[in-house]
């Protein structure tokens, strides 16, 4: 079974992309094709693309897949279905965190709706789901970590500017944002519920 594929959608700012297995979603496909980057699948309604543009992307493809402008699900959610009939356990959205705020808040849905499956980041933030259990968070270069809860949750925070122990959050509580990692590893204890951690740099 396979086990990691990125899958990549709109971006703000053009990026390299190293070797690996690619899912282009809609624009992201035209950034992967400009790249000259093999993609496993281009999938999409592709209304934000030209003709020219269209066929650079079928080019770069093993399998096009085109959806219709009206449908029950986003381009990214489509696109993790897919990854996942395929058999992939760890997939990345690499991208749709600039542009319209829906898209942005429906992708931060998707990172919860996927526990554990899906991770999403872009050049400056990556956004991941912690579930209950020790969880142990390298710094990689980010400046910040915050952590936003879904529902109620208890957690203990080591290593970190602020620590917190057994502290209750709960959906609508912003009081863990923007802490910060002191050395190269903080400890993420979730005692019950689950969250978001959100590692980002300036």
């Amino acid at each position: 079974m396979f086990r990691k594929v990125t899958l990549v959608a709109k971006m703000s700012q053009a990026t390299s992309f190293e070797e690996g297995l690619y899912i282009g979603v809609d624009r992201g496909a035209l950034l992967l094709a400009q790249s000259g980057t093999r993609m496993l699948a281009a999938i999409g309604d592709f209304d934000s693309v030209d003709v020219r543009e269209l066929e650079l992307i079928k080019e770069y493809c093993d399998e096009f897949i085109l959806l219709p402008r009206e449908k029950d699900q986003t381009d990214s959610e489509a696109a993790i279905q897919y990854a996942m009939k395929l058999g992939y356990e760890e997939i990345s959205l690499l991208g749709g965190m600039n542009g319209r705020s829906d898209h942005f808040l429906a992708n931060v849905m998707l990172v919860y709706r996927y526990k554990g499956i899906v991770t999403m980041q872009d050049q400056n933030n990556k956004i991941v789901y912690l579930g209950k259990g020790m969880h142990y968070v390298e710094r990689e270069g980010y400046d910040y970590l915050s952590f936003m809860a879904f529902e109620e949750c208890e957690l203990s925070l080591e290593g970190v500017k602020y620590p917190l122990s057994h502290q209750v959050i709960d959906l609508g509580d912003v009081y863990t944002i923007s802490n910060e990692i002191y050395e190269q590893q903080a400890t993420v204890s979730v005692y019950r519920g689950h969250v978001l951690l959100i590692q980002s740099r300036d």
